[in-house]
């Protein structure tokens, strides 16, 4: 660790967190989406900042002959046509980010039809950043120079963290570099030119009053939900060509044929926390390596959904974020042990439903 900090005596972990504690836990937020052209018909009509309503459809007034009635929504903040992405992050996500860094959890969930403009929202588009790399720009402006070394915290089935000291880290970290193909992120490589535009962000944002005297860790996960199955989008499964596949009809399936992951399952840690046992976590130093951890999540989501033939309505993903916290001894050289550790999570839920849609987790 930096021998700046040797000095300094080891305060106590800041839970700062934000105000909105004092609050309602729940907000809900509306974004309106521009026609996508001109001469479309709009159904929807902003009436203030908390309000929108809606109107019938011309057609359809004709088709009841003119029986209808136009109904009013409230919500926390009604963000309109105009609003851009940094305007939404700042009101929806920021304060959850910062609960985030001073040790609260946080969700955030999109819902909508297909088409509704979710991807866009949550991830962006070519320079516009949605809220995803917004949140992940956040959180390392803020712990960035306070980080620890990769594989100082490593990950356990238990849904808890264990800490390694240095010269461990260090042999992991050689052994890992080692590997031909390793998976693990690279500050090192070249950033992939298909999000490259998505994860500039030119508004610098951070949180304030951050612990200096702990050390910091990103995990992240990615798990898709269909049909009450979870599956891991990062888990790499080691193809055999020996040992045969079966597909539903109990015939064995030819080695070009795709065999779906196996689901995982929710367990119980000892602290009451339900989490996805077996479920893969990968440790993250920037904004880069975290987004192409979630790209490469996206691009096996939309072979599975290809193969399996899965209605876009009936999926649901979750990208989790981990951020763990652990105090430094008093000479500010050395992690302090598991018991010691704070970890909190942010978790990116985007829905896609229909009608008949629902969740039993």
């Amino acid at each position: 660790m930096k021998s700046a900090r040797a000095k300094t005596p080891r305060k106590p972990i800041v839970k700062k967190g934000s105000q909105t504690n004092l609050k309602d836990p729940v907000g809900v937020y509306c974004r309106v989406r521009p026609l996508g052209f001109p001469d479309q018909e709009c159904c929807i009509e902003v009436i203030n900042n908390t309000t929108v309503q809606l109107h019938t459809p011309e057609g359809y007034r004709l088709n009841r002959n003119g029986d209808y009635k136009e109904t009013q929504y409230s919500f926390k903040q009604v963000f309109g046509t105009h609003t851009t992405q940094k305007e939404l992050f700042d009101v929806v996500a920021n304060p959850l980010v910062d609960d985030l860094i001073h040790g609260k959890n946080g969700l955030l969930f999109t819902y909508g039809v297909t088409g509704s403009g979710k991807t866009h929202t949550m991830t962006g588009s070519p320079g516009e950043g949605g809220l995803l790399p917004r949140c992940l720009d956040m959180i390392f402006n803020s712990i960035g120079s306070f980080q620890a070394k990769r594989y100082v915290f490593k990950s356990n089935d238990r849904n808890s963290m264990d800490i390694q000291c240095e010269v461990d880290a260090l042999l992991e970290r050689q052994k890992r570099e080692a590997m031909p193909n390793a998976k693990t992120p690279s500050s090192k490589r070249q950033v992939d030119p298909e999000f490259a535009d998505m994860i500039t962000v030119q508004e610098f944002c951070k949180a304030e009053e951050v612990d200096e005297d702990s050390v910091y860790g990103v995990f992240v996960s990615y798990i898709e939900i269909y049909n009450n199955y979870i599956y891991d989008l990062l888990e790499e499964v080691p193809f055999d060509p020996i040992k045969p596949k079966w597909n539903s009809c109990s015939t064995p399936m030819r080695n070009t044929d795709f065999v779906p992951p196996q689901s995982k399952l929710l367990r119980e840690d000892k602290n009451h926390n339900m989490y996805v046992a077996g479920c893969t976590e990968v440790e993250v130093k920037s904004t880069e390596e975290a987004f192409e951890v979630f790209w490469r999540g996206q691009k096996k989501r939309r072979i599975a959904n290809t193969h399996l033939n899965r209605e876009s309505s009936r999926s649901h993903s979750v990208f989790n974020i981990k951020l763990v916290q652990a105090p430094l001894d008093a000479d500010g050289d050395n992690v302090l042990q598991p018991e010691f550790c704070c970890e909190k999570s942010l978790q990116i839920f985007k829905n896609l439903f229909d009608r008949s849609d629902k969740i039993r987790l």
